[in-house]
């Protein structure tokens, strides 16, 4: 555990320096305008204004979801590729602090989908959506975030053992943003569906977001920005243990560059 948070730090340094060099990274960032884009439209249209902010949050946390996913995959993919993943499987540091570093760093930059979406609303649409808790809205951000890292990190423990990592990357990201109620709340699903969302934080997350926006007091902050966490924190350390043992099993059978 010592050269995890020394791991964490340096790999977070060598992605931010990644955009640079490769801003492909940041292209979910030019979709999520789109995105809200079509949703605002729907709403506007079919006079459900009052959806506005639900139009909104949702491409935004889509794009959050769908680039802390994509940096997991791409970062196994291009590491094994280039025969990388090999040595970095030599160093003590452990690979999961790794990769939370990677993810981390690009989740906090996919919060810019935020400001993109909301000035879609007001310079296209003549929406602007006001935040009628900002205090809250801002923490059950950094919790979402913290959680959106965790599940990246999950993803990357999945992907170390897969062969097809793109396509199982790309079609991944649906079923999260349906569990996460990105666009519709968990409440509205079928009570089975809705009991299996319970689980991830993200549904947790979306509602909070949503009340946030809403002149309403928010219920029942504290436990419920707990549960963010408390499930958030629970994901990161599922994606660790699983990283630990898929890790060590690739180690035992010599297959890391071609798992």
């Amino acid at each position: 555990m010592t050269a995890a948070f020394p791991a964490f730090w340096a790999a977070a340094g060598l992605e931010a320096g990644e955009f640079r060099r490769d801003p492909g990274n940041l292209l979910t960032l030019a979709t999520a305008p789109f995105f809200a884009v079509i949703l605002l439209s729907v709403t506007q249209h079919s006079g459900r204004a009052d959806l506005a902010p639900f139009a909104l949050l949702a491409p935004a946390v889509m794009t959050s979801v769908g680039m802390a996913v994509m940096q997991a995959g791409e970062s196994i993919f291009r590491d094994r590729s280039a025969g990388v993943l090999e040595a970095l499987l030599t160093t003590p540091a452990p690979l999961a602090a790794v990769l939370l570093g990677r993810i981390a760093t690009i989740t906090a930059v996919s919060l810019l989908g935020i400001a993109e979406c909301w000035l879609v609303g007001a310079l296209g649409f003549g929406v602007v959506v006001a935040v009628a808790h900002p205090l809250a809205f801002a923490v059950t951000l950094a919790a979402t975030a913290i959680g959106i890292a965790a599940t990246g990190v999950l993803m990357a423990s999945i992907f170390v053992v897969g062969r097809n990592v793109r396509s199982f990357q790309n079609s991944v990201t649906f079923p999260l943003y349906l569990l996460g109620g990105a666009m519709v709340p968990v409440a509205m699903l079928p009570s089975g569906v809705e009991a299996l969302a319970r689980v991830f934080f993200l549904s947790w997350a979306t509602d909070l977001l949503r009340d946030s926006l809403a002149p309403a007091p928010v219920e029942d902050f504290g436990w419920r920005v707990a549960a963010v966490l408390g499930l958030g924190t629970a994901t990161a350390a599922l994606g660790f243990w699983i990283m630990h043992r898929l890790v060590r099993r690739i180690r035992l059978n010599g297959t890391v560059g071609f798992a």
